[in-house]
């Protein structure tokens, strides 16, 4: 079973990515469940269905949505028993760190549990471009990613904007992959973010060799 984290701030566009990410899986025929820490978050409707203390809503016959109302580590066990999916989609607050959550979640013995690489969203129509604005939280998710997704592109004036945005991101995090795209529109470059999720992290290979060598595989995809 895969785990992807999809980290991002308010208006990143995660909602729109992470339905995007459903159908992406659904066609390859994977059982998906999504966690959202946020209850409501997704804003999926569907038949409610309770597993003891976690409820779960159907998104599609392949997919259900789970707001986490109790432990993380409750939730997981209980839909591993009672869905077995492939990959769980989890999408922490605004202010959680996904590398920490992936920490505790690899702290937990779950067997057979693999990671998709963390990403981490980010809205390129309203991204700050001043380091001193940005919270220390958002310096530090930012920083974590593994790969880098620019979000609503279709916002940007030009290219010379969008190149600021990629320098800008790059000083904050100078070993993320970095793709920019549109999660509304669909594309090329959607697609190439969405094969980079079916990769497996290797944070912890970049946090054991990142003070001696720069990891190889940085890259920015562009249209």
């Amino acid at each position: 079973m895969k785990c992807m984290l999809i980290g991002g701030f308010s208006g990143s566009g995660k909602t729109t990515l992470i339905r995007k990410l459903v159908e992406h899986l659904g066609k390859q025929g994977q059982k998906v469940a999504v966690i959202a820490n946020e209850t409501g978050e997704i804003g999926i409707d569907g038949d409610t269905i309770s597993e003891g203390e976690v409820e779960t809503r159907e998104i599609t016959s392949d997919c259900v949505y789970c707001p986490m109302k109790i432990s993380m580590e409750y939730t997981l066990r209980n839909l591993i028993a009672s869905y077995n999916p492939d990959t769980i989609i989890i999408e922490p607050t605004g202010i959680t760190p996904p590398g920490q959550i992936k920490r505790n979640i690899e702290n937990m013995g779950l067997p057979g549990i693999t990671f998709a690489p963390i990403v981490n969203l980010v809205d390129a129509g309203h991204l700050s471009q001043e380091a001193g604005e940005l919270q220390n939280f958002m310096k530090n998710q930012i920083g974590e990613a593994e790969v880098l997704g620019i979000n609503k592109v279709e916002l940007i004036n030009n290219r010379e904007e969008l190149l600021e945005i990629c320098l800008f991101l790059r000083k904050l995090n100078p070993r993320a992959r970095m793709i920019h795209f549109s999660a509304r529109q669909g594309g090329e470059n959607l697609d190439k973010f969405l094969g980079l999720l079916e990769e497996a992290s290797r944070r912890k290979i970049t946090l054991d060799r990142e003070n001696s060598i720069q990891m190889p595989g940085v890259s920015a995809y562009s249209s």
